[in-house]
């Protein structure tokens, strides 16, 4: 589900009025461009990412509380964003009337409605640590992500997603010598906060529930490459199901199976990273050669423009 979902963040949310004159579609533009990430954003993202690791590794119980409340408003917001647009269509728009709230401006009525609804959720998960309302609350911070910031070019995909390649192998192989210990495990498994997919073992001993889990960042920064291929298939024309969003898919797949084999037989912890950038990038760029396109690939979709009508045509 997260797979086939979480790439359509891609695309405008369910139910927007997407015709050319619409105010909403004109803010939803401004929002995706904002988002877009940079050549250089991608060298501040993982130097954060790392300095933000190393700091809850040896503050880990502080850390926790900052981080259990931070991760705690986010996914409310995160869930939220997420049911807005069903609820709001399933109501035949009851609650749009806006209310003006101080220093915020005019709110919908409806974020009032759903706003106690969704801290309750994260409530009974912070007070349960129920696997289900975990992988609930991560695949709403999946969702929140994917259709807040957004690649637009292979040139920037290829940055990120190497920069992770080596960030996964230095946290995962080469930490444990410097800081004497495996630093992103410790990360992964002491924080209890819906950073990780839970999947259950089903042929586990014992009594107690086991389970393997997969990284947000495992599926998030795959996912941004996935949408980029996403919406080259749209502006192309392309059939998805025949294109560039099907190849990486495959890729993506095949990289994460060869990783959860791999850790099952050898019961070491492995770097996703390594199998899913190389299985989701090289799918990328062979269709994009195959089509003759890899030059405008490269360079990316322009905004408001569609990759055709920068080609030009004989």
């Amino acid at each position: 589900v997260i797979l086939v979902s979480g790439p359509h963040g891609a695309f405008p949310p369910p139910f927007l009025d997407m015709s050319a004159s619409s105010a909403e579609v004109m803010a939803y533009e401004e929002a995706a461009e904002a988002g877009e990430m940079q050549l250089h954003t991608t060298f501040m993202f993982v130097i954060v990412a790392s300095c933000s690791l190393v700091m809850i590794f040896y503050f880990m119980s502080a850390m926790s509380v900052l981080i259990t409340v931070l991760f705690s408003f986010i996914s409310s917001l995160a869930l939220g964003a997420l049911v807005y647009p069903y609820v709001d269509r399933y109501t035949d728009h009851r609650f749009s009337r806006e209310i003006d709230v101080a220093y915020l401006g005019p709110m919908p009525m409806l974020v009032f409605v759903m706003a106690p609804v969704c801290i309750l959720t994260v409530v009974t998960w912070l007070l349960t640590k129920s696997w289900i309302l975990n992988n609930i609350l991560a695949f709403s911070l999946i969702i929140f992500f994917l259709t807040s910031v957004r690649l637009s070019s292979l040139k920037v995909a290829s940055s990120l997603l190497t920069l992770a390649f080596f960030y996964d192998i230095f946290w995962v192989f080469i930490s444990s010598s410097i800081f004497g210990k495996n630093v992103m495990v410790t990360v992964a498994t002491g924080l209890n906060v819906p950073i990780k997919i839970l999947v259950p073992l089903m042929l586990a001993h014992g009594k107690s529930m086991q389970f393997t889990l997969i990284g947000l960042g495992d599926i998030v920064l795959p996912g941004l490459l996935l949408c980029f291929a996403l919406r080259l298939d749209d502006t192309k024309g392309i059939d998805k199901k025949s294109g560039y969003f099907a190849a990486t898919m495959l890729g993506y797949c095949v990289g994460l199976t060869m990783c959860e084999v791999i850790v099952g037989t050898l019961h070491v912890a492995q770097p996703a990273m390594i199998y899913l950038v190389p299985g989701t990038l090289i799918p990328l760029v062979l269709v994009a050669n195959s089509r003759g396109e890899i030059r405008n690939v490269w360079e990316g979709i322009k905004s408001h423009h569609r990759l055709e009508d920068e080609i030009p045509h004989p």
